[in-house]
């Protein structure tokens, strides 16, 4: 399968599980494309309405070559990061016939609020919409909920 895994991460986090979500399904023999996003502008304003926050998407990716769709991102404010929010309604469009997955990582509560957000924005575009995962990260994940979360999504992302 063509998999492409698409964060935001500011502390790094969130890139750390994308990593070792895409380590396991390469190990499994998929083909995985990991897009961090990057910004232009104001993007440390996590508790504004979207469109009160100043930044651009400088590198949107295209996910029209892939299989299965991976967004990631941290929880701000007990919500989706407003890249990943933005990068979903701006810039994602159609996924009809493509399976997607959304995963956070946060310090605190709100992933199930942040996965809502995500998995509206994602099913809005067409996809099937698979069951996604938060993960709590303080200052380092804990292993065994980290492998143990990678091991879900992946076990859901590997069923043909």
């Amino acid at each position: 399968m063509n998999i492409s895994i698409v964060i935001h991460t500011s502390s790094g986090h969130t890139l750390k599980f994308a990593q070792a979500i895409r380590e396991k399904l390469v190990s499994l023999g998929h083909e995985v494309d990991l897009t961090g996003l990057r910004t232009l502008g104001t993007v440390n304003a996590g508790l504004l309405p979207l469109a009160r926050v100043n930044f651009t998407i400088k590198n949107p990716p295209e996910l029209q070559d892939f299989d299965v769709v991976l967004i990631g991102g941290p929880v701000w404010g007990f919500k989706a990061s407003p890249v990943i929010m933005r990068y979903l309604i701006e810039d994602v469009q159609n996924l009809k016939g493509k399976r997607a997955l959304s995963f956070v990582t946060m310090g605190g509560a709100g992933g199930g609020r942040a996965l809502r957000m995500m998995n509206g924005e994602l099913e809005a575009a067409g996809a099937e919409v698979l069951e996604g995962e938060a993960l709590k990260y303080f200052i380092k994940p804990n292993v065994l909920k980290l492998e143990a979360a990678v091991e879900r999504i992946c076990g859901q992302v590997c069923v043909a």
